[in-house]
């Protein structure tokens, strides 16, 4: 069972290009926390995950009081908890709010931002990826608050590298299909960084990721995975890995930050609401199709989850 695969057919992204910038020394300019720039640019969800590619020139990143990072062209930076950060040629001085250089949306394509003193240029590709609050999986939660990804100085990730290079392409001269184009690069592009990340972190920033190739809990994710309706058992569990119950349950907890039944409940419902927003199947049969015995059950579990119940809650995002 691929899991990874499993996850990312299951968890909803939509990417987006939505600026173009084009900065000129000196410049310094602060995007705000992703719930604050979602309703400046008009998201339909508020939980957005911002990314900026280099495409030519150097600058700074800085964020939180811990990271400070030089970028060179070819570099991504991602922020999947979608937290506050300051870019510029130099980190001195008082920013600009990048919602004070926007033009007003909706865009028809990522406009061209230009700022600066007329020095040395920067140009960059900014954009977003969208995914529901609902469908946050504890993988994805346990990603690093920022992640640094040098494109061009990686000589293992060509796919990736062939990847940024069509989206810098594309952006500079956009023609009829770039948008979308534009889209599926940058989902695709998520993806590979998402599975050079598992391969190639440190064992100490991995976290959740490790999870997924941990012999204990990659594991007990395979059989979940595979029969998600199964009436699975910590302990059933614990016996198809071949570990003591009160090991998988310690393990599990460590590296995913809930026991395995809370993450199995989880995974179900966002089975069901993937279900509820890509089919027309009665919910009496998808609550059936992801393990609940009754559709009264199914209906209980999915308001706590979601805070409305499965009709409801399909008739807003359906």
């Amino acid at each position: 069972m691929d899991v990874l695969s499993d996850l990312l057919r299951v968890i909803r992204f939509s990417g987006v290009i939505d600026l173009r910038p084009e900065f000129s020394a000196p410049w310094l300019v602060e995007t705000p926390s992703c719930l604050n720039f979602a309703h400046t640019i008009q998201s339909d969800t508020t939980h957005i995950i911002p990314f900026h590619i280099v495409a030519e020139g150097n600058c700074w990143v800085k964020a939180k009081t811990d990271i400070c990072q030089a970028l060179s062209p070819g570099d991504i930076i991602i922020f999947p908890h979608g937290d506050a950060h300051i870019l510029g040629d130099r980190l001195e001085g008082a920013p600009m709010p990048i919602a004070e250089l926007l033009p007003a949306p909706p865009w028809q394509e990522p406009p061209i931002l230009s700022y600066g003193g007329g020095g040395k240029i920067t140009r960059l590709v900014c954009g977003f990826l969208q995914c529901e609050q609902l469908l946050l999986h504890p993988f994805l939660k346990s990603l690093p608050g920022f992640m640094h990804i040098q494109v061009f100085a990686d000589m293992t990730a060509p796919l990736l590298k062939t990847g940024v290079q069509y989206i810098i392409q594309e952006a500079d001269c956009v023609q009829p299909g770039s948008v979308c184009l534009l889209t599926r690069l940058v989902e695709l592009m998520f993806i590979e960084i998402l599975r050079n990340y598992m391969q190639n972190s440190p064992k100490e920033q991995m976290v959740g990721v490790l999870a997924l190739n941990d012999p204990i809990v990659g594991q007990a994710l395979n059989w979940i995975h595979r029969d998600p309706a199964h009436p699975w058992t910590v302990s059933e569990l614990a016996r198809q890995v071949g570990v003591s119950r009160s090991t998988l349950a310690s393990r599990f907890t460590e590296l995913l930050g809930q026991p395995p039944m809370q993450y199995l409940t989880q995974w179900r419902l966002q089975l069901a609401a993937h279900h509820l927003q890509n089919t027309d199947q009665s919910i009496a049969k998808i609550a059936y199709q992801v393990g609940y015995e009754s559709e009264a059950a199914f209906n209980r579990a999915f308001k706590r989850y979601a805070g409305k119940p499965p009709g409801t809650w399909r008739h807003h995002w359906g």
